[in-house]
């Protein structure tokens, strides 16, 4: 019995799941006047459950799976939606799911990349062989390969490998109807914090959207921004990340390599993603430490004393 207060449907013995398996809407007439219709509905009632769990308990279904193991798991993610694949992929361990990744067809992986957030993905194809890796970014959107690719110059863990590549960045010599128009052109990439790059390229300003709606369309955007906005660089680590003093005044944080250049911007949601993982790592360390200095308060004849005693016998022992 799993540890789990949810179990997936147990495959059949020679059962497969086929990509992109017919009949998840239900059996139909042909199905019925098929002497192997049986069969078929029951691979398809099962892959119909499996999908509803993973839709309604993503975290519960991603924590089953992680028990049963990679062949479970694989079998799951390669005949499910590729948004539900995502799902289960993006809340498995980092192993198991670079695992399960790595087993899929290129097509299957790239298009469980394509659902997931762009920073889980390239986090994700960061751990795929190369060999695998390559493939698989061979079938993902061109503009989305190109994203995932840029993230993964950047060590990992660093700011450079957390931002988003494509937050908008526009040039100081537009004007504010200039601005505009190039927002609406790319809203998905735009936020609530414009960034305002020079010839070079490199970040030279910062204004809000509420302050580009206001402003004259004439006016410039030179005029208009803050000068010299704090920043991230690059190589920032996890902890320089977190604790960098600009989250309490912005949403987002632009990134920029050694010479200035802008390079994108690390969300607030990463940050908080960011936290989390920082205090279950101080968590576990405060756990071990505890544990050592109950073995150090208990002194060397303890410890030895611990060592050496043998522990209770198994059944069928001596």
């Amino acid at each position: 019995m799993l540890p789990s207060p949810v179990a997936l449907p147990a495959r059949r013995p020679g059962a497969a799941y086929a990509e992109g398996t017919p009949g998840l809407g239900g059996a139909g007439e042909a199905e019925r006047d098929d002497p192997g219709a049986t069969g078929r509905t029951e691979v398809s009632l099962e892959s119909r459950l499996v999908e509803a769990l993973i839709r309604d308990h993503p975290e519960r279904a991603a924590s089953v799976l992680e028990r049963l193991g990679r062949e479970e798991t694989v079998s799951v993610v390669a005949t499910s939606e590729a948004g539900l694949g995502a799902a289960v992929v993006s809340r498995l361990s980092p192993t198991l799911a670079g695992a399960v990744l790595a087993e899929l067809e290129p097509v299957r992986a790239a298009r469980v990349l394509d659902a997931l957030a762009l920073d889980v993905a390239a986090r994700l194809a960061r751990r795929l062989p190369e060999d695998a890796r390559g493939r698989a970014l061979e079938h993902v959107a061109p503009r989305r390969e190109r994203s995932i690719r840029s993230l993964l110059r950047f060590p990992e863990h660093t700011a450079g490998a957390l931002m988003d590549p494509d937050v908008l960045a526009l040039p100081e010599t537009f004007s504010a109807a200039e601005a505009l128009a190039r927002v609406k052109e790319s809203p998905e990439n735009a936020h609530y914090e414009l960034y305002v790059v020079d010839a070079a390229q490199r970040l030279a300003g910062v204004l809000t959207l509420r302050e580009l709606l206001l402003a004259p369309g004439a006016a410039r955007l030179a005029d208009l921004m803050v000068r010299s906005p704090v920043r991230l660089d690059a190589g920032d680590d996890r902890s320089r990340i977190v604790g960098h003093p600009g989250w309490r005044e912005a949403r987002a944080l632009p990134v920029v390599d050694d010479a200035g250049a802008y390079l994108g911007a690390l969300r607030y949601g990463t940050l908080r993603e960011l936290e989390e993982e920082l205090l279950d790592a101080r968590r576990e360390d405060g756990d071990v430490q505890q544990a050592l200095g109950q073995l150090f308060a208990a002194g060397a004849g303890g410890l030895l004393d611990a060592l050496t005693t043998p522990g209770p016998r198994r059944r069928g022992e001596g």
